[in-house]
């Protein structure tokens, strides 16, 4: 590793790549772990714009946790500090602000009142409730990639219902997302990302990724919504009050495809023979028959529990609910569903479930797909999933009611529920109609 001159603490590893590197200073060196601080610019050209930034950056983050480790205050409690000034500030009816934006763009009648709000505690120049009034504490750089665990904890409550599978499936996107950001652009504070770095991503998406056909336009806008969402929620959650960089960026001809559905030929005659599907485990054949014959979704069968599993009712059937295995997708997507055709069959050789695939739905799906696909079983572009576009197009040629439709396969309507609505035989009697009658 090289020193780069004219530069304090900046060198240049053998590969090019530009490193912070700085000495732990000797008094603080039993408080902090290692001899040195290091951190990648992710910049190879010193003279790049972008490279002096993130050199700031860093340095100012480091320059502020030595001055805390020397206060006795860690990072951690600093922001700490931070996020319960903002709400003594909002429990004594004030938004906070920053002294120095008080000072020197606040109107004069809000100064007063927020010093009136404070004139019993003022002589105690050390009470909390006065710094957060008066806007007496610091406000914390939080980089993108800090935001992204910020935004992680704030939504706590929406993983809580989820299994381990489904909470990885949702964090993904906006994983893969703060990584494109920061290798491009490098991991800024908010304050410091641009409206030219925005455009930046976008144009490297445009030129380097689609451009090359190694990414697509609806990839693209799933990274620069995942970006915005962030932004926009750390902003507000913090009272940041800044300009979101990412409004209103999108890249055209980026609508998702759209599934291909599977017909009731296809299926009966190529994809459900049994010399087929010989070669797949029970669990996943059976995965593939219950879907068939109740549109379900994926998680929806590999998560159900026995106990959903009603095969001596008068009329068999499964619940779809959320349960300790998996969430669903929508409110709407709970519901009852009669067992007819292939699906009653598997649901009778499966009456606890799946326990293989309980909780990894995603697992099951690749590893189903994969076997179809090598097996030339599914059309050019399907996918498993489209055996419960098959079984909606089932339900629309025997002119099922809308009311059956929407309630089988989990979907809001248009129109109040009044009543209700259709029984479970009078459903059956419907799905009956759409049974699959495969030689297997």
């Amino acid at each position: 590793m090289f020193r780069v001159e004219g530069w304090p603490h900046l060198y240049r590893h053998t590969n090019g790549t530009l490193y912070y590197v700085r000495r732990v200073p000797t008094d603080i060196a039993g408080s902090v772990g290692g001899r040195q601080f290091k951190r990648s610019l992710k910049h190879r050209d010193e003279r790049l714009p972008g490279a002096k930034s993130a050199y700031d950056l860093i340095h100012r983050e480091v320059e502020t946790y030595i001055s805390r480790i020397r206060q006795g205050v860690s990072a951690g409690d600093a922001q700490r500090e931070y996020e319960l000034a903002v709400i003594r500030a909002q429990r004594m009816g004030f938004d906070f602000r920053p002294m120095a934006e008080l000072a020197s763009d606040v109107d004069v009648n809000e100064l007063v009142d927020r010093l009136i709000a404070v004139e019993k505690k003022i002589e105690n120049t050390s009470d909390p409730d006065v710094d957060a009034v008066l806007g007496a504490v610091s406000r914390p750089e939080i980089t993108i990639s800090a935001a992204l665990e910020r935004y992680v904890e704030l939504n706590k409550n929406e993983l809580r219902d989820k299994n381990p599978s489904q909470r990885q499936r949702w964090r993904n996107p906006l994983y893969l997302a703060i990584k494109n950001f920061t290798d491009l652009i490098g991991d800024k504070a908010l304050p410091e990302i641009t409206r030219d770095d925005a455009l930046k991503f976008r144009e490297w998406w445009i030129d380097e990724r689609i451009g090359q056909d190694v990414g697509t336009a609806n990839t693209a806008n799933k990274n620069l919504m995942a970006l915005r969402k962030i932004y926009r929620v750390v902003n507000d959650t913090y009272r940041l009050g800044l300009e979101n960089p990412f409004v209103g960026l999108s890249i055209g001809g980026g609508k998702a495809q759209a599934r291909i559905s599977l017909s009731r030929e296809w299926i009966e005659t190529v994809m459900l023979k049994a010399v087929e599907l010989s070669g797949l485990n029970a669990p996943a054949r059976g995965v593939i028959l219950a879907m068939a014959d109740t549109g379900a979704r994926v998680n929806e069968i590999t998560g159900i529990e026995g106990a959903d599993i009603l095969l001596d009712a008068p009329v068999p059937h499964i619940i779809i609910r959320p349960n300790s295995t998996r969430s669903l997708k929508t409110a709407h997507s709970e519901r009852i569903i009669p067992l007819v055709g292939v699906a009653l069959a598997a649901m009778k050789e499966n009456p606890n479930g799946f326990p293989r695939y309980a909780g990894k739905n995603a697992s099951a799906s690749g590893a189903i797909n994969k076997y179809l696909r090598e097996n030339k079983l599914l059309p050019e572009g399907a996918t498993l999933y489209g055996l419960r576009h098959g079984f909606q197009d089932r339900l629309i040629e025997v002119e099922a009611p809308e009311r059956i439709q929407a309630d089988v396969m989990g979907h809001k309507t248009l129109r109040p529920k009044y009543g209700k609505g259709p029984s479970l035989s009078q459903t059956r009697d419907w799905l009956q109609k759409t049974a699959l009658h495969p030689d297997c």
